[in-house]
């Protein structure tokens, strides 16, 4: 049998961790070509707006001269968690809350991560999961509805992208 329905009577999302950065600072001015914000160009569109021309060999470059960085900063680690599901990426936070001292990394398949988060459970968006689950989802400071024994979120990703965005923090 169904658990029952839940109803969302939410308007606004607050990702309570999140510290989102508008105006990040540009590194280099190659080209001497002037950075402009969303701000500056809203309602300012030039007719003949293109994108500056750019080599897939300066693509490959620079993406893979980061890669190998990366790859030979983070190639020793204490430990290792397969899989960036739900439980990967929620043992990961966990782990790295607790011992930030550890080099953790997480090794994934697919393409993306966060598992079946991405479509919620039977192709449905909302996720439910059974307590004591809303102590994890209030640390990471994200809404849900109590139904008793389980709780629901609107939105399945809302977890894994609020782990998305607490990793990638600089």
């Amino acid at each position: 049998m169904s658990p029952p329905a839940a109803t969302f009577t939410e308007t606004a999302v607050p990702f309570n961790n999140l510290n989102l950065k508008k105006d990040l600072p540009v590194q280099a001015n190659c080209h001497g070509i002037e950075h402009k914000t969303l701000e500056a160009m809203a309602n300012n569109w030039e007719s003949n707006f293109s994108f500056i021309p750019i080599r897939e060999s300066q693509v490959s470059r620079a993406m893979t001269r980061r890669y190998f960085a990366d790859l030979d900063t983070y190639a020793e680690s204490d430990i290792v968690i397969v899989g960036a599901g739900s439980c990967g990426l929620s043992t990961a936070y966990m782990l790295g809350k607790q011992r930030p001292d550890l080099k953790i990394a997480i090794i994934e398949a697919s393409v993306s991560p966060g598992g079946g988060a991405w479509l919620g459970g039977q192709l449905f968006s909302a996720m439910v999961m059974r307590k004591p689950a809303d102590a994890f989802l209030k640390d990471l400071g994200v809404l849900y509805e109590d139904e008793g024994d389980f709780v629901v979120v609107k939105h399945a990703v809302r977890p894994s992208y609020c782990l998305f965005s607490l990793a990638l923090r600089p």
